[in-house]
């Protein structure tokens, strides 16, 4: 499917008036920015329920990285280039809607697990489903704005991940606090529940609304450059030959920077509850309005700063800031599991979200600005694939490995954290220092590709 064939004539480059108008656009970009938030709610709550869905499964802590780690990300990013190929070929938008009613469907099932085996399928499910919705959605919001102005949308589409992540951990810890001391629930056909079931059928609720708004939308024309004569349309094998280099540093730097952020995501309700005794509402509504507030604030500074950068001529300047926020978040990343109180350490995790937050909405305009058109969601999907297995995997199964095997010691999660993101972040750093020329001669190349 992937074999290089003659192209037909292209029209040449888009001008302004190609583009769509700036609030349809944006309007684009909200919607699918909710979807992503209510996708990263489903995905993301199962780490603060930790403690009761151990308890009442009977599992150790590298069971439940299965379930927040692999049973998800195996098939999430696996599923994710078919949908990706299907994203670059055909609509867009009909793909996202089907995604959004099977992931629903399979949060539902995950509340009505009892066992860790049916809990596992059911993650298995999320991860299929959610795998449709990124790559179709970074190739809408590229075929919405020009190139030089592609960062700050990207960027508040990651933010949708962030949103979802503090909403699950302040709806998680709400509910759960609440099941302390609430009558067991019961509904008809699912007898009674307990409050982990509850929270994963809560927040499978909003799904129908966001197909409805999915619906409303437009799926945007393909903006592409006109081919030269004898030109041939580009195949994804032949752009990996071409620029196996730069994407393969980009994926690499990003990626080991996101096994820290996955770590933190995973473990932190964990290492809050047994380190300091938090209760599972304070760390819910602490760390969320950390992730809302301080993370946000980060990737919009980010994405604004490297539009900034580059319209000034910085051909690098994404990178540059990736770099800078990777730099500045290290020391925070290294010191939070080692503060004296719970009170310091959000501290501390508030000041690495903020400076992680500046380079957690690069990766998409970075490979974007590195792919043609018709290859952009196979290429964020081949991202993700790499991305989401590394730090989705190594990020909580590493931390519960070195705590488990290691350290030896429960209460020591937070120092598996630090441990895991010493080792990683620099890497990541490295990786995406040596991919500043490959990226500024590839990035040149596709700049006509709008």
């Amino acid at each position: 499917m992937d074999q290089t064939v003659r192209a037909p004539e292209l029209r040449p480059l888009p001008t302004a008036a190609d583009w769509p108008s700036p609030a349809r656009a944006w309007a684009t970009v909200f919607v699918l920015m909710a979807a992503y938030a209510l996708a990263f709610v489903d995905r993301q709550i199962l780490s603060l329920l930790v403690e009761p869905v151990k308890r009442d499964l009977s599992i150790t802590d590298t069971q439940f990285s299965l379930l927040s780690g692999l049973a998800f990300t195996l098939f999430y990013t696996v599923m994710g280039i078919p949908f990706a190929w299907l994203a670059d070929r055909s609509s867009r938008r009909r793909l996202i809607m089907f995604s959004i009613g099977f992931w629903t469907l399979m949060t539902a099932a995950c509340g009505m697990a009892g066992s860790f085996m049916s809990l596992f399928i059911a993650r298995i499910g999320v991860g299929v489903g959610e795998a449709g919705l990124s790559p179709a959605a970074y190739s809408m919001i590229a075929d919405n704005f020009p190139p030089a102005k592609r960062a700050r949308p990207l960027g508040v589409y990651t933010i949708g991940a962030i949103c979802g992540v503090g909403l699950a951990l302040i709806i998680g810890g709400a509910v759960i606090q609440w099941a302390i001391t609430a009558p067991p629930v019961s509904l008809p056909l699912l007898g009674e529940l307990k409050s982990w079931q509850l929270a994963f059928l809560m927040v499978s609720v909003p799904g129908p609304i966001l197909m409805l708004a999915m619906m409303a939308l437009r799926e945007p024309k393909r903006q592409e450059r006109a081919l030269v004569e004898g030109e041939v349309r580009p195949s994804f094998v032949a752009f990996l030959r071409r620029r196996w280099v730069p994407f393969l540093l980009l994926s690499m730097g990003y990626s080991l920077i996101g096994v820290s952020v996955a770590a933190y995501l995973t473990w932190t309700p964990a290492f809050m509850v047994r380190r300091f005794g938090w209760e599972m509402s304070q760390i819910g509504a602490t760390y969320g309005a950390i992730l809302l507030v301080f993370s946000t604030s980060g990737i919009i500074l980010g994405g604004w700063w490297a539009d900034k950068m580059v319209a000034k001529g910085a051909k690098d300047g994404i990178l540059r800031v990736a770099m800078i926020g990777t730099l500045l978040a290290l020391p925070f990343t290294l010191a939070a599991p080692f503060a004296p109180t719970g009170t310091w350490a959000m501290v501390l995790i508030a000041a690495m979200s903020f400076t992680i937050g500046l380079t957690q909405g690069l990766p998409p305009p970075s490979l974007q600005a590195i792919a043609p058109n018709r290859l952009r969601a196979r290429v964020m999907a081949l991202f993700l694939l790499m991305g989401n297995i590394i730090a989705f995997t190594v990020g909580p199964t590493g931390v519960a490995l070195i705590s488990d095997y290691w350290l030896k010691d429960s209460s020591k999660i937070g120092v598996a954290v630090a441990i895991v993101s010493a080792i990683v972040v620099p890497m990541g750093w490295l990786c995406l220092f040596a991919a500043r020329k490959s990226f500024i001669e590839a990035s040149e190349f596709e700049a006509g590709d709008a």
